[in-house]
């Protein structure tokens, strides 16, 4: 019996100095934070729940998550929900950029082409940098939503 309890003992002390050491070991490592550039067009209803879910990823899982709120012409309501977030405490940072003058108001991103021109621009204007592996997502377009991790 008393070998018994000595035993399970061992395990329980065995099991916390194997999670200090995970965690000693896990101590000196770079946490990636994700950035997520969301770009609103006229017709967001739902980006208070993209705001809150994406900060309720990070803290589930642990992770750093910046966003970008691009604003191609959102309405006002959805860019007082932005400014309401902002206000509360939450790193949310809000670029306004007007659309293209081209054939199709350059508001869709779906060729890769005006996605990477978007990224460059954001690069060079110091709001996204290049070690942050920016997820860019264009709230308007549904196949754009799968890059959200929920």
């Amino acid at each position: 019996m008393l070998m018994l309890l000595l035993l399970v003992v061992g395990c329980y002390v065995l099991a916390a100095l194997l999670v200090h050491l995970a965690h000693w070991l896990g101590r000196g490592r770079v946490q990636r934070s994700k950035h997520y550039v969301l770009i609103t067009d006229s017709g967001q209803n739902n980006m208070e729940w993209y705001l809150r879910m994406l900060h309720a990823f990070s803290r589930w899982m642990g992770k750093d998550v910046r966003l970008t709120v691009v604003d191609r012409g959102a309405s006002e309501e959805t860019m007082a929900i932005v400014e309401r977030w902002r206000r509360g405490g939450k790193e949310v940072r809000v670029h306004a950029q007007l659309p293209d003058n081209g054939a199709d108001d350059g508001k869709n991103l779906d060729g890769g082409r005006k996605a990477a021109q978007m990224m460059w621009m954001l690069q060079a204007e110091g709001i996204v940098s290049e070690s942050e592996h920016a997820v860019l997502v264009d709230l308007q377009n549904p196949s754009d939503l799968s890059k959200m991790p929920f």
